[in-house]
């Protein structure tokens, strides 16, 4: 009691400068590897984060710093920055370098002050959310050199650390060809980790693309769920994928477990056939998968509302409730590889666990705890890979089983099928000959109607071939009554339907006695371009059928105008052109025009002598 208050009064009754620690570390010469417990390390909390470390050192603070009291010291409050102190002293001098290591790498912000006499040193300030490149080692942990001093003198460290994690406060001393050592085979030990997780994501891979069957996929991202997972821990993704983008631990800190949990829902439950054999704990994960992503939706908006260790006990409970089910299953003995399973989870379990304790801040220096999750995850791929084989191998027996069984079946199936043939054929013997003789009959009938359609045929050919002789005369007696009689619109229509009528009509008379051409008097000809035009071979002139006929230069439409010709020669003076303009739809002064130079042209051709209207066409 007493030599502790006069520890505690000596900067006090001397005016020191410096804050001195209860107990000095001392470093022997075969000292390789120091531990900073607790009996030599001193915290001070400073929760407005102000402090600099010219304040920290003046001698007022002495009395502000305390011990831990036994128990590691961790970063309690995340909101504070905390101070820590501790005195090293070098029984001998050493001519080896000697180094700090601190092994949380999870310290948001971390600075190192050494003071050595009356002199400050400060070292480079490093974190978890700054770049890693920065660093003076590149190490996946913060390590600083420790200056060399001579036998006997004294070191002072101040270090001020500000995390958002529950950060353990375990610092080591180590001589840098132990560190050496010691990180060579760490990282070693580590490509050995990851590489069997990659080989066995690949493998899965492969068979996925071989077999299409999911749960292999699924193993797949599970692996790389535990890789990512990994990364987080121990620093190497920081390291070695995105160092100079620190915001990228924040997620991986946040949302890998949360893939990792996602990821081992969907293995498992497809893995132990959830569907088949637990359907309602198979919907109860997902609605707490579905809970899960509301969350992280929310403190994703709402960044306050995080709280890591909140969020790692929420993400522990689907992973016992997982650890129940399979557990149940391999009581029940619904499968021979759930055993194996089980097995191989119960050494994930045990790490996720001592994850959830490290993200709390509980920790023991300790390889196996330290390194607990990954030596989970590597068990549990060896057990989860014969788990994997033992189910293709009753996959495989269950197959060779159901088709030993199908061949059985089909042998049987082969010898009722044969049976049955035979009665089927007798069958069809019995009524091919009832076919055969209807078919004789059928033969005598089709000869019978053949020789009837023969005959009906003949008498159809007369009477077509008299039909079309009635049709024609009926046509040729109705043209020739149009042509002398008066008939109405409707009945002359029937004649000339269309104006390929009128106009093959108009062509007939214009050449009934041959095709001279008006140019050349060429006697030669094609079809032209118009209705029933003709162009000369020779010159080439293209003559229509309207050309040198009352009806060229007209604009009326040809079937209308042919019947006012017709009804105007006929009626003689009683056709009126109010009467046509009703009749043909034309306008009253058009029909007007058109009269006059029809009776015009019957003037002119009234002393010649001409049967029916029809000469009145041509000039």
């Amino acid at each position: 009691m007493f030599k502790r208050l006069f520890i505690l009064l000596m900067p006090l009754l001397f005016g020191g400068g410096v804050v001195a620690a209860k107990n000095i570390l001392l470093v022997k010469p075969t000292d390789k590897d120091v531990v900073i417990k607790t009996d030599y390390l001193e915290i001070l909390e400073d929760p407005s984060g102000s402090l600099h470390i010219q304040e920290v050192i003046r001698s007022e603070f002495a009395k502000k710093f305390h011990y831990s009291q036994g128990d590691l010291p961790i970063n309690q409050n995340t909101e504070s920055t905390y101070w820590l102190c501790f005195k090293v002293k070098f029984v001998e001098e050493d001519s080896q370098q000697w180094l700090l290591e601190i092994l949380d790498l999870h310290i948001n912000h971390i600075q190192v002050f050494i003071q050595v006499n009356n002199q400050i040193i400060t070292l480079p300030s490093e974190g978890y959310l700054e770049n890693f490149k920065k660093r003076p080692y590149l190490h996946k942990n913060f390590v600083y050199d420790v200056p060399q001093v001579e036998a006997g003198q004294e070191i002072t460290f101040y270090l001020r650390i500000k995390s958002e994690n529950y950060a353990p406060f375990l610092f080591k001393l180590r001589r840098n060809s132990f560190f050496i050592h010691y990180a060579l085979n760490e990282y070693y030990i580590l490509g050995l980790y990851y590489g069997i997780l990659l080989i066995m994501a690949l493998y899965n891979a492969m068979i996925y693309f071989y077999v299409r069957e999911h749960l292999y996929m699924y193993y797949v991202l599970y692996v790389i769920s535990c890789i990512l997972v990994s990364f987080g821990e121990d620093g190497l993704g920081f390291q070695y994928l995105w160092p100079h983008y620190p915001l990228i631990n924040l997620w991986i800190d946040r949302y890998a477990p949360f893939l990792l949990l996602f990821s081992f829902i969907i293995y498992t439950q497809s893995f132990l056939e959830f569907k088949k054999h637990m359907p309602q704990t198979r919907f109860f994960l997902w609605y707490i998968m579905a809970a899960y992503t509301i969350y992280l939706f929310v403190i994703e908006l709402f960044t306050k509302l995080y709280h890591p260790h909140t969020y790692l006990y929420l993400i522990l409970l689907p992973f016992i409730i997982l650890y129940r089910a399979a557990i149940y299953l391999y009581l029940k003995g619904v499968k021979v590889y759930t055993g194996f399973f089980l097995l191989g989870y119960s050494f994930t379990m045990i790490g996720i666990v001592n994850l959830i304790l490290r993200k709390n801040g509980v920790v023991w220096d300790s390889i196996w705890f330290v390194y607990s999750l990954d030596i989970g995850f590597v068990v549990e791929v060896f057990f989860f890979s014969l788990a994997q084989a033992y189910r293709l191998r009753e996959i495989k027996n269950e197959k060779e089983q159901a088709q030993h069984e199908l061949i059985l079946q089909l042998k049987e199936n082969e010898k009722i099928i044969q049976i049955e043939v035979q009665q089927r054929t007798q069958e069809i013997n019995r009524q091919k000959s009832i076919i055969e003789k209807q078919n004789q009959v059928l033969v005598n009938q089709s000869e019978e109607l053949k020789a009837q359609a023969e005959e009906i045929k003949r008498i159809n050919q007369l009477l077509n071939q008299e039909n079309e002789q009635l049709q024609s005369s009926v046509k040729e007696l109705t043209k020739s009554r149009v042509l002398t009689q008066v008939v109405d619109f409707e009945e002359f229509i029937k004649i000339f339907p269309d104006e390929d009528a009128c106009y093959q009509f108009l062509a007939e008379i214009k050449w009934q006695s041959g095709y001279a051409c008006n140019r050349c008097q060429n006697r030669s000809y094609t079809l032209g371009r118009g209705h029933f035009a003709r162009r000369c071979t020779k010159c080439g002139y293209n003559e229509s059928a309207t050309v040198n006929t009352i009806f060229e230069r007209s604009h009326l439409d040809l079937q209308k105008a042919l019947y006012m010709l017709f009804l105007v020669y006929n009626q003689k003076e009683n056709t009126s052109a109010v009467e046509l303009s009703q009749t043909l739809g034309i306008r009253e002064n058009t029909c007007g025009k058109f009269i006059r130079k029809i009776r015009t042209k019957m003037k002119n051709t009234k002393n010649q002598i001409q049967e029916g209207w029809t000469h009145i066409i041509l000039d």
